[in-house]
C-alpha cells in the first residue's frame, strides 16, 4: 500500500474513523466510503491475507470474467440491510487489501462485510447506494486523468483511437485532444467506472470545463464484472483551446470524483 493511496483513503474516510472497524469498504475507483450493488469496492485493513492472490482475468474471446469467491483461504461474506448474505467475487487478496465485486442483489443501507482468512475473522460495515458514480483514473488516486479512450472519426468514416493521458516525468498528465485541425471529425471520449450502471432513467449529465456535453451511454462494460463504461460526445466545437479543464459526471444527482482532461 503506497503513501499516496493511503493519503487519499486517509482524506476520504477521515468522516466515519470513529468508527474504529478493522476493515474498511471504499470505491475502488474514487475510495469514497459509498459503493453500489454490482459495483467494484476495496476492502481496507490489516491481517487481511497471508499473501497477494490475484484472480485470472483473462477473457476468452472477449467473453465475460468469471471471478471467483475465494482466493486461496480468504473469502468474504456480505450481510445486507435485509439479513441476506452474499458470497462476494473476488478480484484480489493482500495483506491490506481486497478488491471485491458487491453481488447485484445487496439490498441499501449498511451491510456487514466479513473477511474470513482460514484463520481468522475481520467485519467492518458497508455503506450501500443505488448508485454511486466512480471514475477510474491513470494513476489510480481517484483524480487527475481518466482511464479511456478518445475516438476520432473522420468525414470518410475513418476511426482512430488515442488515450487522454500520456505519462510524465513523475505521473500521469492530461494528452492535449485536438478539436481543432480537422472540425469536421467527430470526437467522443469513452470512461471506465463503476458504481454507474443501476441509475434511473433521468439523464446521466458529463460537464467538461463547465460546458455540456452529450452522454450516449452510461452501464455495464461486459467484459469485466462491476466494471462501467460511459460513453460522451461528439466533443463541441466551442471546447476548442480550452486547455486542461474538469470533466464532471453526475449520476442521479450524484457527482463522481472530478477528472481532468486536456483540449486544443
Amino acid at each position: 500500500m503506497n503513501r499516496l493511496r493511503l493519503a487519499s483513503i486517509a482524506l476520504v474516510l477521515g468522516s466515519i474513523a470513529s468508527a474504529q472497524t478493522p476493515v474498511t469498504s471504499v470505491s475502488v475507483a474514487s475510495y469514497r466510503a459509498i459503493v453500489a450493488p454490482d459495483s467494484i469496492v476495496s476492502a481496507w485493513g490489516v491481517g487481511l491475507a497471508l499473501n497477494t492472490i490475484s484472480a485470472n482475468t483473462n477473457s476468452v474471446n472477449g467473453a465475460p470474467v468469471i471471478l471467483p469467491t475465494t482466493l486461496g483461504p480468504v473469502s468474504l461474506t456480505v450481510t445486507d440491510s435485509g439479513k441476506t448474505g452474499f458470497k462476494p467475487p473476488l478480484y484480489m487478496v493482500s495483506p491490506g487489501q481486497i478488491n471485491y465485486v458487491l453481488p447485484a442483489g445487496v439490498k441499501l443501507g449498511a451491510a456487514t462485510l466479513r473477511v474470513d482468512s482460514g484463520s481468522t475473522a475481520l467485519t467492518g460495515v458497508v455503506l450501500v447506494s443505488n448508485v454511486a458514480p466512480a471514475l477510474f483514473t491513470a494513476d489510480g488516486s481517484g483524480t487527475g486523468v481518466p482511464i479511456g479512450n478518445v475516438l476520432r472519426v473522420t468525414s470518410t468514416g475513418a476511426v482512430t483511437n488515442d488515450t487522454p493521458f500520456q505519462s510524465g516525468t513523475s505521473t500521469f498528465v492530461p494528452k492535449p485532444i485536438d478539436l481543432n485541425t480537422s472540425p469536421s471529425d467527430r470526437v467522443y471520449l469513452i470512461l471506465y467506472g463503476t458504481g454507474i450502471r443501476l441509475h434511473s432513467l433521468n439523464p446521466v449529465i458529463a460537464t467538461i470545463g463547465g460546458v455540456k456535453v452529450p452522454v450516449l451511454y452510461a452501464g455495464a462494460q461486459s467484459q469485466y464484472p462491476g466494471f462501467d463504461q460511459v460513453n460522451i460526445g461528439p466533443l463541441p466545437q466551442s471546447l476548442v483551446g480550452k486547455g486542461q479543464v474538469d470533466l464532471i459526471l453526475t449520476v442521479d444527482g450524484v457527482p463522481a470524483n472530478t477528472v481532468r482532461v486536456a483540449l486544443q
